[in-house]
């Protein structure tokens, strides 16, 4: 060896064990943020679910998750407890749409969160037509509001067409659209007449 290759060999084995020390800390970061991610979704007993199952639970129970916050965009579900935030993907087909329909009072909503959103018509029945653009029909049946008297339902994405609500003699209607930015919450477009 040469002593050029000598004088070099010192600073060799530091820029290794830097490299070394730079990709435990970083190994160590990302098992931390998974095992937060993890003890988050177990702490609120949400393991084992779906982000499907998850979005349906939250908004269908959200009494019982008082400090963690979740809201819905087309493309994430998004929880946190003000220490650790997830985001978890929605399926790349589905869209969920929250809705309110309302006769006195609502709250302007584009982003729905599953935990905080209330309206006003709770535990009650309505009856739900969604047709296409050209007319085809999506969905028409009963459906129920929850104890938050909103109504979650998946529709498929890139999907446009129009939302009729009934409920006791009066109806709602208003165009809708489930493409990536389409708002996740609707409620002032459902005043029903």
């Amino acid at each position: 060896m040469s002593k050029n290759n000598l004088k070099n060999k010192p600073f060799f084995i530091l820029c290794i064990v830097i490299i070394i020390v730079i990709f435990a800390i970083t190994s160590i970061n990302k098992l931390d943020t998974n095992l937060s991610k993890t003890s988050l979704i177990e702490k609120y007993k949400l393991n084992n679910l779906s982000t499907e199952e998850i979005v349906e639970t939250l908004d269908r129970n959200n009494e019982d998750y008082q400090g963690l916050s979740a809201s819905i965009t087309g493309e994430k579900l998004k929880l946190s407890d003000g220490k650790t935030n997830i985001e978890l993907n929605i399926p790349k087909d589905k869209f969920y749409l929250s809705f309110a329909p309302y006769i006195n009072n609502t709250h302007p909503c584009k982003k729905h969160n599953l935990i905080s959103c209330r309206s006003e018509l709770v535990n009650e029945k309505f009856f739900l037509k969604i047709v296409d653009n050209f007319g085809n029909k999506l969905i028409e049946k009963e459906v129920y509001s929850m104890a938050n008297g909103f109504i979650g339902i998946w529709l498929p994405k890139n999907f446009e067409g129009v939302m009729e609500v009934h409920y006791n003699g009066l109806v709602a209607s208003t165009k809708i659209d489930t493409f990536r930015g389409s708002n996740t919450c609707l409620t002032t477009p459902l005043k029903l007449r």
